[in-house]
């Protein structure tokens, strides 16, 4: 929470100023107040990306030099907007809602039919930009510098409009007043503000699905079903503080949520855990799979519905409660809902005060109807619902390499009803393990008799609500992670305020944060985009028009610092190599055996190397380089890379063409051979093997377009004279002969048919997460790729089919936000049919790839380059050199976005998560306007000159540079 002027509020004095002199001093703090109120205000909007997107200040024209610093029209808002460099007019919503004549169209209609994306359906450009900026604008304020927005009128609150009546995505702020600390705020103040916040989206959305937009007028369920997704997005992953102060009798308090981080930690190291045993495993197959395992009832499914039936039977009158017991028969208000272990009801007791208010009642024998009611009829258990969570859990860990297991107390009986709710989610692949019917033993000794018939168990973390459970099975498997589960809004036998009884660390949900806890603007520093929680990203449409449009000559500038940067880096390198080699040359007179001891340094320095340098140890590193050191000549050296853009989603990248990331490579390249050059003046002779067409077939016009934007970046980071780009068939075919088209297209056939038989019957658009299991177990050639590793790589690089009127990232978002689930009810046909199709083209490109790479074996694509140094950009194996091309960023440039950090490092990143973060796009004339040639934090923009637009900050335009490890 923020210590700021806001505290100091004055209350009004009871008697006028004794004197003039009073009445002098009064108006003067009076006046230094709202000036640090306004300051406070533009150091926000300054340094919080949401803030500077969706935030524009209109202070007192006499304030507006002093607050801002700049000197310009005292009507101009703050920041400017790119597309209407201060010519932005704030308007209220009032304004906004109103009519021009009795017949004539509202503001509103108007703004909508100028929005700048016509495709996009004029639903979604409402939600995007004007209900999710009002929204996003009162939670960021709130939760990440302690700012209530206690009132939205409309002296206080406009939407920004451009003179041609388009809307920005901003909202304007123009009264500080309306400003409270969140410290200050009590209950009466803090329902004041969610009222407001509701009741002006109540006028907009009422006022919009009045009206019809292109001939269409839509629903009103439809538009209020958008505006709860929005409320339930924006209000999610709150910081805890600010969402126990949001809780309350106000109409969002439903959608009010929040993550504890010490649970998002945890979690994250159940995965860490599960990704460590699983490499493992892959470096020893005979290991067992790593298991997580989770109990059911009040763990991994939440029994409310049958929670609240159950508490309600036991409201009748009884001995002790004559009147009966009305709390029971309102159980939702109850501060804690009822459990059928016996500890937790103990608690239940006490929590909820019954047993005090009625002493008679014989409790135990209450406890005793509750069970029953609780269970029977079995039916009931088909009204359970999935943990918050669950479903991106158990997806997690299967990513990691792990499985999931469902142990429960449940009997065999039931079965059928517990597998209901679990294909319900998604989640009918996952092993369920119950008890038999007729079970008399502990409940606690059976789960782990139950775990240990599994075959190879590693038991890595186990998940239980039940106290004798945990600690039975925490003896049992000593190594795992044992957690406590318990379920929001029931009673646990835990006592408020104390770690559980077996002092287990303790989680409520499954959920994890989708982002670092206090972290913006941040690189997401992830391998895939499955390890986002991409569903829970924003890609709102408002940010792209805060693009910067970079000029030819600030290009240039860009490339001529780097290439001066690597040029003065490769060189700083080879001079201090003799240096770190002092006692290892000392035994070494051979001039030749020196230099290969020196180049092996260079190819494993930090800015170059990825991987373990066990990979190519110095003995090999002779063996590759010495003929090339006796003869005098280049040292040949091959690195297999630059296929394409994967844009296919746009969840990767924006484009199909090569951006500064790929340019930043070449860079890296150019710095790897000044370096080699000052050590061996004959330097590098690299040949780059392209494999645009090699695994999976593609357009020509995209490999042959990208291929062509590379060597125009060659080009200008002058690399021609050492680097060459070749495609790995045309190299292949000038050594095997030109029979090699057709031989291949041959072997690439016979594959495929192999696989295709192998897996005959399994149909990946149903239950895909048992297909792919199913795949691994009948694969025709084992012990090469895994079939469901690829797959899981091939899955976000497929073309997305896109209906008319979406937005490729928006509608990619949907269909990956849950890509497996396949039968879910609660999604739109079209996106679970999008889904399907997905799964069904990367199940095919997993069977082209892998015919393709055992045709490659078979042709011996490897020995085509014996007499090379073989660089690769993957984890390298021995023999090989591991090049780690940006640095910083396990993601590969041509699997992602070029993107700059607030301190100009050069990365890449998934355009997703940049959109999400605050990122705007950068374009170059050498790229043109369909694509952005990198993205930057929007923070590091700024409008200084209307006619240019947006632009680079100088000391971001100056200063981005290539990662020095």
């Amino acid at each position: 929470m923020t210590d700021w002027y806001l505290r100091q509020r004055t209350d009004p004095p009871a008697l006028l100023p004794a004197t003039t002199d009073d009445a002098v001093s009064t108006a003067c703090a009076e006046h230094l107040l709202v000036v640090g109120r306004w300051q406070r205000l533009v150091e926000l909007v300054t340094v919080d990306p949401t803030l500077r997107l969706h935030l524009a200040l209109c202070p007192p024209n006499e304030l507006v030099d002093t607050v801002t610093g700049l000197h310009g029209p005292s009507d101009a808002l703050y920041p400017q907007h790119p597309r209407c460099p201060g010519t932005g007019l704030p308007v209220a919503l009032r304004t906004l809602l109103s009519r021009s004549g009795v017949n004539g169209p509202t503001l509103l209609e108007r703004v909508v039919a100028n929005r700048h994306e016509q495709r996009v359906d004029p639903l979604d450009f409402l939600i995007d930009y004007l209900v999710r900026p009002l929204i996003a604008v009162f939670r960021t304020l709130l939760d990440r510098h302690g700012l209530a927005l206690t009132t939205l009128d409309d002296r206080g609150i406009m939407f920004e409009l451009t003179p041609q009546v388009r809307a920005t995505g901003r909202v304007v702020l123009s009264d500080v007043t309306l400003l409270q600390d969140s410290a200050d705020l009590d209950v009466i103040e803090r329902d004041r503000a969610v009222r407001a916040l509701h009741k002006a989206l109540v006028e907009l959305v009422s006022a919009f699905q009045q009206t019809s937009f292109d001939g269409k007028r839509y629903r009103e369920r439809s538009v209020r079903a958008a505006v709860e997704r929005t409320l339930a997005a924006e209000l999610r992953f709150l910081d805890p503080d600010t969402a126990e102060l949001l809780h309350g009798d106000h109409p969002l308090d439903r959608y009010v949520h929040s993550v504890p981080p010490a649970q998002d930690k945890l979690l994250h190291e159940v995965l860490r855990r599960v990704e460590e045993r699983a490499a493992l495993r892959r470096k020893d197959p005979d290991r067992p799979v790593p298991l997580v395992v989770i109990d059911l009832d009040l763990c991994g499914l939440v029994p409310k519905a049958r929670t609240l039936h159950a508490a309600r039977t036991l409201a009748r009158p009884r001995h002790g409660a004559p009147q009966g017991i009305p709390e029971l028969a309102r159980p939702s208000a109850l501060r804690a809902l009822p459990s059928y272990s016996k500890p937790a009801w103990d608690r239940f007791l006490e929590v909820s005060g019954v047993a005090g208010r009625y002493p008679e009642v014989a409790w135990d024998e209450v406890h005793a109807e509750f069970c029953p009611a609780f269970y029977r009829p079995w039916e009931r258990l088909r009204s359970d619902s999935l943990a918050p969570g669950l479903v991106r859990f158990v997806r997690d860990v299967e990513d990691a390499g792990g499985e999931v297991v469902f142990n429960t107390g449940r009997r065999d009986r039931v079965r059928d009803h517990t597998q209901a709710v679990l294909a319900r989610g998604g989640l009918s692949h996952v092993r369920l393990l119950t008890l038999p019917d007729d079970r008399v033993r502990p409940i606690a000794e059976l789960k782990i008799e139950n775990l240990r018939r599994l075959t190879g168990t590693d038991v890595v973390a186990v998940f239980d609500d039940l106290t004798e459970n945990r600690q039975a099975l925490s003896l049992a498997f000593p190594g795992a992670m044992v957690l406590a589960v318990e379920a929001p809004g029931f009673a646990s036998d835990r006592a408020p305020g104390c770690p559980p009884p077996d002092g287990a660390p303790l989680v409520a949900t499954f959920e994890r944060l989708p982002r670092r806890h206090g972290v913006i603007s941040a690189l997401s520093h992830t391998h895939s985009v499955a390890e986002l929680q991409v569903g829970e990203l924003g890609v709102g449409l408002p940010v792209r028009g805060h693009a910067v449009h970079l000029s030819l000559r600030q290009s240039r500038q860009i490339i001529d610092r780097l290439v001066a940067e690597a040029d003065a880096s490769g060189e700083r390198t080879a001079a201090a190599a003799p240096g770190h080699l002092r006692e290892a040359l000392s035994g070494v007179a051979e001039q030749h055996e020196r230099t290969a001891l020196l180049l092996h340094h260079v190819f494993l320095r930090k800015q170059f190397h990825r991987g373990s340098r066990s990979t190519y140890t110095p003995d090999m590193a002779r063996a590759d380089l010495l003929p090339f050191l006796r003869s005098g000549a280049p040292i040949r050296m091959v690195l297999p890379g630059f296929p394409i853009k994967h844009s296919q989603s746009g969840l990767k990248a924006l484009g199909n063409l090569p951006d500064l990331a790929e340019l930043g490579v070449l860079v890296r390249l150019r710095e790897l051979q000044r370096a080699v050059s000052c050590l061996y003046p004959p330097g590098l002779d690299i040949t780059v093997l392209t494999d645009g067409n090699h695994f999976r077939p593609r357009p020509p016009a995209i490999v042959d377009g990208y291929l062509r934007k590379l060597n125009q970046y060659l080009s200008l980071v002058g690399g021609h004279d050492y680097l060459r780009f070749q495609d790995i068939d045309e190299v292949a075919r000038k050594h095997i002969g030109p029979s090699l088209a057709e031989d291949r297209t041959l072997l690439i056939e016979y594959h495929e048919r192999g696989y295709r038989k192998a897996f005959d019957g399994l149909d990946i658009t149903r239950n895909p997460v048992a297909t792919l299991a199913g795949a691994d177990q009948v694969d025709p050639t084992p012990g090469g790729l895994s079939f469901r590793e690829l797959f899981r790589s091939i899955l976000h690089s497929v073309p997305v089919p896109l209906p008319a009127g979406r937005d490729l990232l928006t509608w990619s978002k949907a269909v990956y936000a849950d890509v497996y689930h396949v039968d879910d009810n609660r999604t739109a046909g079209e996106v679970v049919q999008a889904r399907r199709e997905v799964l069904q083209v990367a199940w095919d490109d997993t069977i082209r790839y892998l015919a393709a790479a055992l045709t490659d074996r078979e042709l011996e694509y490897e020995k085509l380059f014996g007499h090379h140094v073989r660089f690769t950009v993957s984890m390298p194996s021995p023999g090989r050199v591991g090049f780690t091309a940006l640095g910083g960023s396990a993601l590969l440039p041509w699997h992602g976005t070029a993107a700059v950090d607030e301190r100009g490092t050069l990365s890449t990143d998934f355009a997703v998560w940049l959109y999400d973060q605050g990122f705007v796009p950068v374009y170059s004339p050498l790229l043109g306007v369909r694509q952005p040639w990198l993205m930057a934090p929007a923070t590091r923009t700024a409008v200084v000159d209307p006619a240019r637009g947006a632009e680079l900050l100088p000391d971001l335009l100056d200063g981005i540079h290539l990662r020095r490890k």
